[in-house]
């Protein structure tokens, strides 16, 4: 259960940006997550409300997540190709050579 260790990441994350803010208690978290980050969303929650959350300065939080899309540019031909397309390489040029833009990381957007 790799979203336990990712939860870790993300709750520090978020109590350092609360500190910086001068936030005594974090009423909302929200995410961005990528599409293709691999990353349960329920366990998530699961690992940050229930291991993360008690006794803590995001005691009663909320966590909002936004999706990110899937998106990638073709090497070749510097198209840029969504989700629906990457797994069959550029359309434009058939080029496999592909640099993910978004879509596969986890970040804190803000606290409140």
């Amino acid at each position: 259960m790799h979203e336990l260790s990712i939860a870790k990441t993300l709750f520090e994350e978020a109590r350092q940006m609360a500190f910086k803010l001068r936030i005594d208690r974090i009423s909302r978290i929200k995410i961005k997550m990528g599409v293709a980050s691999g990353i349960d969303i329920d366990m998530l929650k699961h690992s940050l409300i229930d291991h993360m959350f008690p006794e803590s300065i995001a005691e009663d939080a909320q966590i909002e997540i936004t999706l990110e899309p899937l998106i990638a540019k073709c090497k070749q031909c510097g198209n840029e190709i969504t989700q629906v397309g990457i797994s069959g390489g550029c359309p434009k040029c058939s080029s496999r050579e592909l640099d993910i833009i978004s879509g596969i990381k986890v970040v804190i957007e803000d606290v409140e």
